[in-house]
């Protein structure tokens, strides 16, 4: 009875592990690996095994901006079992991420021959939620290592060929509309590109948000120019993205 008691208060309980194959990812990839459960001094009931997709994110509050946990995804990957005492088991899984899974990357996401890389603001992880009936739960977290789409490198590199450095990277609560389609978990990541060269430049900065889709990138571009405000368009990059002159399609839009 004492050893349950002490289970029932994280003393002595089951405890959780999520091991990952590969923490480096591309949105919309295939994460797998295994959730290791070790039984504690007795055995315990567990209700359910989840694995939480989650993403930092800024939300407005007031005047000013937090930093807040945001889940993007569930997957169960166990129902009711029992946690044996001094026993393990191993409930492997495998789950795709959403293709709008923000990106963190800093190198990944750096301008080709720009010597700095972007600060980038996009912790994304798997929380492992172990619910034990009657018991604190038992909880890990795993960071991921999220990798850019091609064409979003491309997009990248296109904008560093006209002048423009990317800058920092952040991921925003809310939603975002390119055209008709719109983002779709919670929330959406900005890109910031600002003039290479320093000194005096009529655009002061361009912010570029991309909704990948199965059919492809969905693009807004932001230009925030002096003197002039902001303006916004939107751009596609389809599965011929590739054999598209990107730099054209850029400079067409930031003048």
């Amino acid at each position: 009875m004492f050893k349950k008691l002490l289970a029932s208060v994280g003393v002595g309980g089951a405890t959780v592990d999520t091991v990952l194959d590969n923490a480096t990812v591309l949105p919309g990839g295939t994460l797998s690996g295994y959730v290791l459960i070790k039984g504690g001094s007795v055995d315990q009931d567990i209700e359910y095994v989840d694995l939480i997709l989650m993403a930092e994110a800024e939300q407005e509050a007031g005047d000013s901006e937090v930093r807040v946990a945001l889940p993007l995804g569930k997957f169960r990957a166990s129902n009711h079992i029992v946690a044996k005492a001094g026993q393990e088991q191993r409930l492997p899984f495998t789950l795709q991420l959403p293709l709008e899974t923000p990106v963190n990357n800093g190198i990944a996401l750096s301008t080709p021959g720009y010597p700095y890389q972007p600060q980038v603001r996009a912790a994304v992880w798997v929380h492992t939620d172990l619910a034990i009936a009657s018991a604190l739960d038992a909880k890990d977290r795993d960071f991921l290592d999220v990798h850019p789409l091609p064409a979003m490198q491309r997009l990248i590199a296109a904008m560093g060929n006209l002048g423009y450095a990317h800058v920092s990277a952040d991921v925003e609560v809310g939603t975002v509309r390119v055209n008709d389609v719109y983002s779709s978990i919670g929330c959406y990541q900005e890109f910031e590109f600002r003039p290479s060269q320093g000194g005096f430049s009529r655009v002061q900065e361009v912010e570029i948000t991309c909704i990948a889709r199965p059919e492809g990138i969905h693009v807004l571009v932001e230009v925030d120019r002096r003197f002039s405000g902001d303006s916004y368009r939107a751009l596609f990059m389809g599965n011929d993205w590739q054999h598209v002159d990107w730099e054209s399609q850029l400079r067409q839009i930031i003048g």
